[in-house]
């Protein structure tokens, strides 16, 4: 019988893209090959380290459930100046997944990777806790909060290394295998472009009954998140009421300066992950009381039981005309420039995209590894987390290319 060939994975940043990753996985496994080592950055460091843990089965279930309403309801708002969201209702998700695991008690090694802002320098968890770690890594700065860990202010390890293949380096391992989630393509090829025929128009299928359900509450969506992104693109003292504009010490006590997730000392997260989160936040009220998450949950809320086609229809047109004066009031023509449309955090994760595609140009050219998934940036944006099924598949479709060039270049 013959001997099962070693693998090493580095799995790369990306976003949703980075569900991915599952597919890879997937193919990798189906074909035989034995991993023995696995790196991560950001969605690559959450993907390797709950296949590490033996549970990529029951995280690609949940995933693949997830729609619009179900990403939006995981969206937890925060005030700090240094990150518009929490990541405390993902990582409770994932706490009950992977429980208070450990890095060094995992069966496969595993280095997640995370940038230290302070030193300027990549960090690498090879032990500890592995909650910890993954919430470092997918700190995307700006957008959710850093873990702050002894004098460390931890963020995205897609800041400095998008693609960690270095820590692979030592690893004794037949070949690695790389996933560069943030590809150029000079085509702009969309998810359903790169698909095969048939699950190609499944994914449209997918895509045209999500936008269904939207109906009108689409175009009010769209409108609470031009607010939003005016909101937060203003300074924190200009869009908090007068009275929080400087929090009572009462509710700061056990929060940094700098707004980020604190840490005790030297150690780590123990569960339940929530106790040892922020300390609690008066978020700013509308003038019913509701706060922006209470908006928001409730929209998802309403969203769901709007069953009503015709309903939905109704409110459509009658939004259209109200969507285009706000577009018109905004400078923005979609007919024309769909790239004005862009808010805040769209320009921020497509900076973030560029500079991550061309950093992990380096990292390959530097480390080359034996096998080189691509997944192109183009396919689907960073935040599309309710895309997983299409994703995971364009995953598997791509490494059983990938897998199937480095194969028949052996046997010839």
């Amino acid at each position: 019988m013959a001997k099962r060939k070693t693998i090493a994975l580095a799995l790369g940043s990306g976003g949703a893209r980075g569900y991915a990753h599952i597919g890879v996985i997937e193919e990798v496994l189906a074909r035989g090959y034995d991993i023995r080592a696995i790196s991560g950055c950001s969605m690559g460091a959450l993907v390797g380290g709950i296949y590490a843990a033996g549970q990529l089965d029951a995280y690609r279930d949940w995933v693949c459930k997830l729609d619009y309403f179900d990403v939006l309801r995981l969206v937890d708002v925060t005030w700090s100046p240094m990150g518009a969201i929490r990541a405390r209702r993902i990582m409770e998700e994932l706490e009950a997944l992977i429980g208070d695991t450990r890095i060094e008690d995992l069966p496969i090694p595993l280095t997640t990777v995370a940038t230290d802002l302070i030193a300027q320098k990549e960090v690498w968890f090879q032990s500890g806790n592995l909650l910890e770690a993954i919430r470092a890594s997918i700190a995307v700065p700006g957008v959710i909060t850093p873990v702050q860990r002894d004098r460390k202010m931890l963020v995205d390890g897609g800041l400095m290394n998008p693609l960690p293949i270095t820590p692979l380096v030592a690893a004794h391992v037949d070949l690695v295998l790389a996933v560069n989630a943030t590809a150029h393509s000079p085509r702009n090829q969309t998810l359903e472009q790169m698909l095969p025929p048939a699950e190609a128009a499944e994914e449209e299928a997918r895509e045209a009954a999500l936008q269904a359900q939207e109906g009108g509450f689409g175009d009010w969506l769209r409108g609470v998140r031009r607010s939003a992104e005016r909101m937060f693109s203003a300074e924190r003292e200009a869009t908090q009421p007068p009275e929080l504009a400087e929090p009572p010490p009462s509710s700061t006590s056990a929060v940094s300066p700098l707004g980020g997730v604190p840490l005790p000392p030297g150690g780590s997260l123990a569960p339940p992950f929530t106790a040892l989160s922020e300390a609690p936040e008066t978020e700013p009220a509308t003038s019913t009381g509701a706060t922006l998450n209470d908006v928001l949950n409730q929209a998802v809320k309403e969203g769901r039981e709007d069953a009503d086609p015709r309903e939905a229809q109704g409110r459509q047109s009658e939004n259209r005309e109200s969507r285009r004066l706000a577009e018109i009031e905004e400078g923005v023509d979609d007919d024309n420039s769909p790239e004005q449309a862009w808010g805040k955090l769209d320009m921020m994760m497509r900076s973030f995209d560029i500079t991550q595609a061309t950093l992990a140009k380096y990292k390959i050219a530097g480390y080359p590894p034996d096998i080189l998934v691509e997944i192109p940036k183009t396919v689907c944006g960073a935040y599309e987390f309710h895309r997983a099924e299409g994703l995971i598949k364009l995953g598997r479709h791509l490494a059983a290319e990938a897998l199937d060039r480095y194969e028949k270049g052996l046997d010839g």
